[in-house]
């Protein structure tokens, strides 16, 4: 157990206003708590008001964390051959990974996580091995003031294949932090696909970062869908160090009431004929407050590279409001690149074309937004994971 009563005198001091990075995103609010990872104090056994299984009708292994902590009654991990995965608790010494990126020394979040990180999930994929099925990381938050700091691990040998999706809930008198990480590294001809969905309950400051490394011809995809969250800042770093990469990273966020989201990604093309595409989608209701910084960097050897970047916004309600920042750096002379964001309401043309045809106000905008997020959500490639998506976004808003 440890009580972080002075987690904020870490050796990096905490982000404030006068830094770019979180210049929107303050967390003044988060240094006046004191936290614990005491989950012992909490009733055992998962909580009533969450389904270990996010996923109705995904076929998919599952490895379920409560509070930061492996619970194996309500995980079931792959045992196949050419796969390893297993919790990092029960990594031995000589085989614990070390974790490549410089998080922990850039950021105080970072070093917060190397400092109380707790158990997540090690996984290797041998060379041309498929995994059959997906693989559910599902975290809980339950509790007050409970602080959680899982760590993941990923490595997918050359011509291997696999699907991760990330799943984060928590229950309605929830409080505290939620402080994820995870690397991700694939091999020449690999291929990764992660899904990424925050549904959390309560008041959760939740944290997560992602550094995915890519090697010669291998591909990535990864979408994140943030439906419920008090506070969320999420961070994407994805890095191309060998020719001939396919990056794609999608994304869409509705928050509402006094909600906020951060979007943080950076595309690090150091190599050539890289391919790298990015759209992210967003409407904000209510008070809520958005961000999107996103970072295209296209190095001198990265000849031949072609990046795309689109962040979309409407902003709902008079009192919300987003601040978006697409960045595009390019030192190579042969590449195809473009980037942009938009921030508008909703079309009045076509919101009062389809009054006019009997459909009422809060229908008519239903069918807009569903339209709107389309080009996201139809991208997923799990038709159970899309419905599943769909039906809590058409739970909370009503659509």
């Amino acid at each position: 157990m440890a009580v972080l009563t002075d987690i904020f005198k870490s050796t990096l001091l905490p982000p404030t206003r006068r830094s770019e990075r979180w210049k929107y995103s303050p967390i003044s609010k988060l240094l006046n708590t004191s936290l614990s990872t005491d989950s012992e104090a909490i009733n055992s056994g998962f909580s009533k008001e969450v389904d270990p299984n996010p996923v109705q009708g995904l076929e998919a292994y599952r490895l379920v964390l409560r509070n930061g902590k492996f619970d194996a009654s309500l995980s079931d991990l792959p045992v196949a051959q050419g796969v390893v995965c297993m919790p990092m608790s029960e990594v031995e010494d000589g085989e614990s990974p070390e974790f490549q990126n410089t998080y922990s020394q850039k950021e105080w979040v970072g070093e917060l996580n190397e400092s109380y990180h707790q158990d997540g999930m090690f996984l290797k994929i041998a060379r041309n091995i498929k995994l059959d099925r997906p693989i559910v990381i599902h975290h809980l938050t339950d509790g007050i003031d409970v602080a959680s700091f899982p760590r993941h691990f990923v490595r997918v040998e050359e011509g291997g294949e696999v699907d991760v999706v990330i799943w984060c809930s928590s229950t309605k008198k929830s409080s505290g932090m939620y402080n994820g990480l995870l690397e991700a590294s694939i091999a020449p001809n690999a291929s990764f696909m992660l899904e990424k969905v925050c549904n959390e309950d309560g008041e959760i400051y939740h944290f997560s970062h992602e550094n995915i490394i890519q090697e010669r011809d291998s591909r990535f995809m990864m979408h994140t869908f943030t439906v419920k969250g008090h506070w969320v800042r999420n961070e994407l770093e994805i890095v191309s160090r060998g020719k001939g990469t396919d990056s794609i990273f999608n994304g869409a966020y509705l928050p509402t009431e006094n909600e906020h989201v951060d979007n943080h990604t950076t595309m690090d093309h150091t190599s050539s004929d890289g391919t790298s595409s990015e759209l992210y989608r967003g409407i904000m209701y209510g008070s809520s407050t958005g961000v999107f910084n996103g970072k295209v960097f296209v190095r001198p050897d990265a000849q031949r590279t072609n990046a795309f970047q689109q962040n979309t916004n409407i902003v709902a309600d008079r009192g919300a409001s987003i601040n978006t920042k697409p960045e595009l750096e390019i030192y190579a002379d042969d590449v195809k690149c473009a980037h942009g964001c938009t921030v508008g309401q909703f079309d009045l043309d076509a919101l009062f074309y389809l009054k006019s045809r009997g459909i009422q106000e809060k229908a008519a905008k239903a069918l807009l937004v569903e339209a709107f997020l389309a080009d996201v959500i139809s991208s997923v490639p799990s038709t159970e994971l899309r419905k599943e998506i769909m039906k809590i976004y058409q739970e909370r808003h009503g659509w």
